[in-house]
């Protein structure tokens, strides 16, 4: 049985997780951009293997802000459910995940 105060810190997790993943977000956009304008003075020949191909690029650009939008929008939702906290996890992830492909592809 949960007492309010373990619902409650719950759901301040949720909460903290779902709003923090908005900042995390743009700082993969931010380095995004970064390394592609680190490779504007490459010509095609000297820096033909550098980052994720565009339609990987166009997801992470897009959608990792877009995922990040919707754990704040579901968090209205299931931030006091039990297994509510999935979602803050699962926009972390994918932020993540994002951010593992630019770091291993620049």
């Amino acid at each position: 049985m949960a007492t309010r105060t373990d619902n409650g810190t719950r759901t301040a997790v949720n909460w903290i997780l779902a709003i923090l993943s908005a900042p995390g977000a743009l700082a993969v956009v931010v380095y995004s951009y970064l390394q592609v304008l680190g490779t504007a003075g490459c010509s095609s020949g000297t820096c033909t293997k550098f980052g994720p191909n565009e339609t990987v690029f166009g997801l992470i650009e897009y959608g990792t802000p877009a995922v990040a939008a919707v754990a704040v929008a579901l968090s209205f939702v299931t931030a006091r459910h039990r297994y509510g906290i999935v979602v803050p996890v699962i926009a972390w992830i994918v932020v993540i995940g994002a951010a593992v492909v630019l770091f291993t592809t620049f």
